[in-house]
């Protein structure tokens, strides 16, 4: 039997958390292949992708950490 310190988010509200849509995931994706593309084709290729990965990565993690703290208790 669950007791109130051991309840989960889903336990506590009746319902399961989703987060909002993102386009981060896309924008990691097209990085991603502006990358694997540009290691074969030219170096401002895969400078662009880089800069999207790590921009991407790092716009998604900021996203979801601002999510995760503006959660209900």
């Amino acid at each position: 039997m669950a007791t109130p310190e051991h309840e989960t988010h889903a336990d506590a509200h009746g319902a399961i958390h989703l987060p909002p849509p993102s386009i981060w995931p896309a924008v990691l994706a097209l990085g991603i292949a502006l990358l694997l593309i540009g290691l074969i084709l030219n170096l401002v290729v895969v400078i662009v992708g880089a800069v999207l990965v790590a921009g991407s990565i790092g716009l998604w993690v900021r996203d979801a950490r601002r999510e995760f703290t503006e959660l209900p208790e």
